[in-house]
């Protein structure tokens, strides 16, 4: 048998890149001197609660406070129950000034169309809200920390240079407006992932700093001579195209020559730059699904980690605009639902402000390239040319335009979490004060929603008010998910219930296992693989369209021997295919893959997946036992491959199955087709023992029926800098009569020996 590193297998594949996890911020305590009107940090305030466990934290502040001496009333507090919805209502009238007049009896609140009665009702100013007493209440004012916080989170999207002024204007504008002693900011940035510049605090000081931080940062100037290139070509192309239309019909005589030879070298030329603009918006769709993960993840986990704090909370979030392809839909929406059910209100801010391309640049680029090809087409007349690949993809470009008018969904996301759009101005201040306004006053209301079924279906809210001429602006709705429900998205609540059901559900044949490679930190790095067969998948038909969709969702779960989650991982994702590619697509697998890392102990892994169309759901329950990393030479888990695919992009030094500046994508189908000019591609990790002198030697075996019928011993590669060695081994298949086969890896090094074995089958 014959062994190399050559690893290209032709077998189809659907596969999409693995799930950011949610980022967990660790906030530490700010450094700078206190003052007698000490302005601090929200971590000074609390510093009394520290050796509280958070959970205690959030209890604490939901406890009413100790009577005052004085018998003077308290501020009225709303506090709700678990099955309880609070919503944060700001009223302004035809002139755009708060209305602060209002009583409880002139709201009416829908829930799904249902009228429901308001259970709460108060104003809150910016001295309720603080937690002080009134002027006439006896004694010293005081401040309660952890009572009606007012958190306002300062984000900024990677900008350019054009966006930055305006945005640094902006903030340090809002930075002017008057501060309650509860008012806390926190400055954030997002590039590919969330970074903290300030914790929450009220010092005016630090917050300039930061903000001048986050918007003076540099970018390379590669982007500007890409974007400059690419608006070349589409000039060049457009006018190609406009050009083929005006000559549509060819010449004829002596005149035929010369101009089929201008006509070659233009065609020629327009044929370069289509090729050279393909490769650039190949790459801007990758850039694009890679952006809006980071950017919808970021502001996920920004508005998470506030949930269980009391309390208003403000985001502001200045950006360029935020584009959602379709993947992603599902977790924006799941992003606004987690911002309702924390009480975080989103003001989004095109600081684009009043530039030309501003608010629709992008979608008109990609419109434009759209209606060039499809013009190419219409004026080819009866003898066209083979279609390119910009033809064929003449209904992915126009409906992709759509989600790139990236203001839209600033909007929306701003509309349904209570807060409004700042865009097409440059200036920022009339805007920003309103901001200011509702940060400082606005009413809360209360009610029980008439829920019968947690679903995780989203629920729409109407809030009326009985005043002409008024506007209200709170947030749209809210996910129906259980209070003390552990589900991240909405379309997780299927999954999760599928996988508290007994017997599990089995409906759709897909497979799930944890494969082992190295230690990190007395950990032991694992590699999760879910894996489904798309001929079990319903595509339905959209006929407008000429293409089919599916829709799958999947979660996995580890627990602890307690029971408690240690990891979760999920993924929704839509798919589309032309009809005339479904038959190749239903051939593959749909293969995701996520890295973890877990302490020794015993596990179980939970993974279920669903197909949206049919609504048909799987789950499964698996046993995982991590031991201890012993000394010696050690390898990784066998993986047999399905291909390996080009990594585009900033690669992931920490992906398991990154191998030679390319992607492994694995396989859990041990069933493999047999094929005369086909290849068995498999592949581990070795970890050397740098203390010994002698190179690692690899053996393989291959059993079949207990008996070894082939044994190989091809020479490992020298270790990376990492100090580990990647290995992928592909034979030919043709050496395999069809049959069972148990695979036996050894690895040697002096006296060290580590082994691994798999079993797989070689179909007739």
């Amino acid at each position: 048998m014959q062994s190399n590193c050559n690893p290209a297998l032709k077998q189809p594949l659907f596969d999409k890149n693995a799930l950011t996890g949610v980022l967990e911020l660790r906030p530490r305590k700010a450094t700078h001197p206190q003052q007698d009107n000490p302005s601090e940090t929200i971590y000074d305030a609390m510093r009394s609660f520290l050796l509280l466990t958070f959970s205690t934290l959030a209890l604490t502040a939901q406890e009413p406070p100790k009577a005052p001496a004085s018998t003077t009333t308290p501020p009225t507090v709303i506090r709700t129950g678990t099955q309880e919805v609070l919503l944060d209502v700001v009223v302004r009238d035809k002139k755009g000034k708060p209305v602060r007049d209002l009583e409880g009896k002139d709201f009416a609140i829908r829930d799904e169309d249902s009228p429901v009665k308001i259970t709460g009702f108060r104003l809150v100013t910016g001295v309720d809200a603080a937690g002080l007493e009134s002027e006439s209440a006896a004694g010293p004012k005081g401040f309660d920390p952890m009572r009606q916080l007012r958190l306002v989170s300062l984000v900024f999207e990677r900008l350019d240079n054009d966006a930055r002024r305006p945005a640094r204007q902006a903030s340090m504008e809002f930075l002017k407006n008057a501060l309650e002693q509860n008012v806390y900011i926190a400055v954030f940035i997002i590039d590919q992932r969330l970074h903290v510049l300030q914790q929450f605090t009220n010092d005016r000081e630090l917050l300039r700093r930061a903000v001048d931080l986050a918007s003076t940062t540099q970018y390379t100037q590669f982007a500007v001579q890409s974007e400059t290139i690419r608006k070349q070509l589409e000039d060049a192309l457009n006018k190609q195209a406009t050009t083929a239309g005006a000559v549509a019909t060819p010449p004829t005589g002596p005149a035929a020559g010369a101009a089929a030879s201008t006509h070659g070298a233009a065609a020629a030329a327009a044929k370069m730059a289509q090729v050279t603009l393909n490769m650039l918006q190949f790459e801007e769709n990758l850039s694009r699904v890679q952006q809006s993960r980071s950017s919808i993840f970021a502001l996920l986990s920004l508005v998470r980690a506030q949930s269980s704090l009391p309390g208003r909370k403000t985001l502001i979030y200045l950006s360029e605009g935020l584009q959602v392809p379709d993947s992603m839909i599902e977790t924006f929406n799941s992003t606004i639902g987690a911002a309702n059910r924390a009480g975080v209100s989103v003001y989004a801010v095109d600081a684009r402000g009043l530039t030309s391309e501003g608010q629709s640049g992008a979608g008109k680029s990609m419109l434009d390239s759209a209606v060039a090809s499809s013009r190419e087409q219409q004026t080819a007349g009866s003898h066209p040319a083979p279609v390119t690949m910009d033809q064929a993809k003449v209904f992915d470009t126009a409906r992709d335009s759509v989600h790139a008018n990236t203001q839209e969904a600033l909007g929306e996301l701003s509309a349904n979490t209570g807060g409004f759009l700042i865009a097409n101005t440059n200036d920022f201040r009339a805007p920003f004060r309103k901001v200011s306004e509702d940060i400082h006053a606005y009413y809360e209301v209360t009610y029980v929603p008439p829920i019968t079924d947690y679903d995780g279906h989203f629920r729409k809210i109407s809030v009326t008010v009985d005043r002409p001429d008024v506007k209200v602006q709170t947030r749209s709705g809210y996910f129906a998910l259980p209070p003390n429900e552990n589900a991240l998205f909405a379309y997780e609540m299927p999954l999760l219930r599928a996988l508290n059901s007994t017997p599990l559900p089995k409906d759709l044949p897909f497979h799930s296992a944890a494969l082992r490679f190295g230690r990190e930190k007395g950990n032991v790095e694992y590699g999760l693989v879910m894996e489904l067969p798309l001929k079990e998948v319903t595509f339905t038909e959209d006929k407008m369209s000429h293409k089919y969709r599916a829709h799958l969702s999947l979660v996995a779960v580890f627990k602890d021997q307690r029971g408690e989650i240690v990891e979760r991982f999920s993924r929704d994702l839509p798919i589309e295919e032309p009809a005339d590619k479904l038959g190749a697509l239903r051939l593959g697998n749909f293969i995701q893959t996520y890295h973890l890392e877990l302490a020794p102990g015993r596990y179980t892994l939970d993974s279920a997946v669903m197909d949206r169309e049919s609504l048909k759901i799987s789950a499964r329950r698996t046993a995982v036992i991590v031991m201890a990393p012993r000394p010696g030479v050690r390898m990784s888990s066998l993986s047999l491959i399905r291909r390996i695919e080009p990594q585009s992009g900033d690669v992931d030094v920490q992906d398991p199955f990154h191998f030679e500046g390319g992607r492994v994508v694995p396989t859990l189908d041990n069933s493999i087709p047999g094929s005369a000019g086909g290849e068995l591609s498999y592949y581990f990790v070795v970890y050397p023992l740098n203390t010994v002198a002698d190179k690692p030697q690899l053996t393989m075996e291959f059993i079949k029926d207990g008996t070894t019928v082939g044994q190989a011993n091809p020479e490992l590669p020298p270790a990376g800098k990492d100090g580990v060695i990647p290995y992928v081994a592909a034979l030919p298949l043709a050496s395999f009569s069809p049959g069972n086969y148990e695979l036996h890896t050894i690895i040697t090094q002096g006296s060290s020996v580590a082994e691994e074995r798999t079993s797989f089958s070689i179909n007739p």
